[in-house]
């Protein structure tokens, strides 16, 4: 087994795509081009391993391996994942980057409507039917939750928390966090900042398309087409759009998630060292 000195398992749609190319620049550290490679959450967990150190081999010798598979904070995921972590990999050490929930959630809905076409998924228009068919919605923005079970398994000490919105506004301090967590050289500066997986890039299927999809005629032939392909001809015809406009919430679907995830924030910003005020939700 490939001994793995440190993942970023969340959480989910918190910026671990852009986090993982940041630490990816430096130098005593290699991140696979397959960011997420899901391993330690596989369902076929033993027949992966030779896939997944092939992952690696490319790293130079004396680099420190990591990856950013969110599947390990997931809350159907997660214990399984913390279990084989743990067995395998039990010095690993954790970056978990966080967002304000709300943000996050209504990331995850652009993901499912942006993503939903590739597992056969039509993500209700609505907030509040796409908070009842995917509650993983709400869960996977408890923080607190999720992280107390890796505190549980591996100590506070083996865990680093930052903030996407300090990652956007001071990007080199919040790595040399990071960097002094993993113990590479925290006096290495970065030579680009990026923004990755932009909610700006996702696009939904408008509903003239989701019919189109359930017909005889038409819903075979779009189906023999990879999601690249569609979104390249179906975007100049209007049938994917782009998020263009910020996601709508009804009263009864924000008060829901207010009540949920508001007790979690709190003391999840509590153990981080932040203001209670830092997110206002």
């Amino acid at each position: 087994m490939i001994t793995i000195d440190f993942l970023v398992p969340g959480f989910s749609k918190c910026g671990t795509t852009t986090l993982c190319a940041l630490l990816a620049q430096h130098p005593g550290i290699y991140i696979p081009e397959l960011k997420e490679p899901w391993y330690f959450s596989a369902a076929d967990f033993p027949r992966k391993q030779a896939d997944y150190i092939q992952h690696f081999s490319p790293a130079l010798p004396g680099q420190l391996l990591g990856e950013g598979s969110v599947s390990y904070s997931d809350s159907t995921m997660e214990d399984v994942s913390i279990s084989r972590i743990r067995e395998n990999n039990p010095e690993c050490r954790f970056i978990f980057i966080a967002r304000h929930p709300l943000r996050r959630i209504e990331s995850s809905y652009r993901e499912m409507h942006h993503s939903g076409v590739k597992f056969g998924l039509n993500a209700p228009f609505g907030m509040a039917q796409c908070l009842a068919a995917f509650p993983q919605m709400i869960t996977d923005s408890l923080f607190y939750e999720r992280i107390s079970k890796y505190v549980d398994a591996f100590g506070n000490e083996a865990i680093q928390v930052i903030f996407l919105e300090d990652l956007m506004t001071q990007p080199q301090p919040e790595l040399e966090k990071c960097f002094r967590h993993l113990g590479v050289d925290s006096g290495f500066k970065i030579e680009q900042t990026l923004q990755l997986n932009e909610g700006s890039s996702k696009l939904y299927d408008t509903r003239i398309l989701r019919y189109l999809r359930t017909t005889p005629w038409t819903g075979f032939k779009l189906a023999r087409l990879n999601p690249e392909q569609q979104d390249r001809l179906l975007r100049p015809l209007g049938l994917r759009r782009a998020f263009n406009k910020p996601v709508q919430w009804d009263e009864e679907s924000l008060a829901l998630v207010r009540e949920r995830v508001q007790p979690d924030s709190r003391r999840f910003l509590e153990a981080a060292g932040k203001a209670h005020d830092f997110w206002r939700i």
